[in-house]
């Protein structure tokens, strides 16, 4: 069974440091399986700031660098991030397993 609160721990050292003025609030991990059967997390990365102050340069490594911190924890399953302002999350949020 997967520690779902240790991998979004994991999630958020590891993108902490590429939002520059933008602090991420909080990390929400689900389990799910892919149509072929495949492992996948789905990553809710919520964050207080304006959506322009991120920098989507950094964000285009996040799956790179996230996939290589599960790999280390013997995690295999792809994460699929949604990155939403605090804002904007409210009541149709999920919720972590």
């Amino acid at each position: 069974m997967r520690d779902m609160q240790h991998i979004a721990k994991a999630v958020k050292d590891t993108l902490s440091g590429d939002f520059g003025k933008v602090r991420i609030a909080d990390v929400l991990v689900q389990d799910e399986v892919g149509w072929d059967g495949d492992a996948l997390l789905r990553v809710d990365v919520v964050f207080e700031g304006a959506h322009k102050d991120i920098d989507a340069r950094k964000l285009t490594g996040a799956v790179r660098n996230v996939r290589l911190r599960l790999r280390d924890m013997n995690e295999d399953a792809f994460p699929l991030f949604s990155f939403i302002s605090k804002g904007d999350w409210g009541a149709e949020r999920r919720k972590s397993a």
